[in-house]
């Protein structure tokens, strides 16, 4: 009868139901116990046998339900873990694409570039000189310039050509005032237009003072 005291309550009403006996959920332990105990048809050894196997079976159960839950647990893990590393590889390949589209962008701009500096540069010197005729000492060096800042500006030429061009059209007496400027400054427009205009006008002056201090006998 001490094999009674082994198991769960639960064990107990489930043993009573395998002998036929009638119990009900407001029974007692004790009472319980005394039903099975007095059953005129108990036998000891077969009721503890079947006890000792109701309390294994729920054992069983219980192990097989927790293997059934960690099982369960690991696969939401695994499943989860996996979820996170799409979205991470998703992010990665979006941001692969995201820097593939801005190479691309910016190689296609470097070749703009490159192709609008390759149409600059192809356009020769004759072009130019097709609309300006060459600069000459009588001529104002700054209407001349203006005049061909109008021209260059036609033929779509950059900035950055235009003392090139300008070279093409100045006679060697005046280009050796932009080729004695350093590198940083010859093919500065601005700054080239603004020297030659003072020189040239410098040098203008210097001969008209000449010519007016001579004696007229000369």
């Amino acid at each position: 009868m001490t094999y009674l005291t082994k198991g769960r309550n639960e064990d107990m009403f489930v043993l009573a139901k395998k002998l036929d006996l009638e119990t009900n959920e407001s029974m007692t332990i004790k009472r319980l116990k005394d039903l099975i105990l007095g059953d005129t048809n108990y036998d000891d050894e077969f009721s503890k046998n079947i006890f000792l196997g109701i309390i294994e079976q729920r054992q069983a159960d219980l192990e097989e339900k927790q293997r059934l839950e960690a099982l369960a647990e690991t696969q939401r893990q695994t499943e989860l873990e996996e979820k996170k590393r799409q979205e991470a590889l998703a992010v990665l390949k979006r941001k692969d694409e995201v820097e593939l589209e801005r190479l691309r962008i910016e190689a296609q701009l470097k070749l703009c570039t490159i192709a609008s500096e390759q149409d600059y540069s192809n356009i020769p010197t004759k072009e130019v000189s097709k609309f300006i005729h060459k600069f000459e000492a009588k001529i104002d060096i700054s209407l001349y310039l203006v005049l061909l800042e109008r021209q260059v500006h036609r033929l779509a030429i950059a900035k950055e050509h235009w003392v090139s061009y300008l070279l093409g059209l100045l006679p060697p007496e005046i280009s050796h005032i932009i080729t004695r400027e350093p590198d940083e400054k010859a093919n500065d427009y601005d700054h080239i237009k603004e020297l030659l205009i003072q020189e040239i006008q410098v040098n203008a002056r210097k001969v008209s003072s000449v010519i007016l201090n001579s004696p007229k006998g000369l």
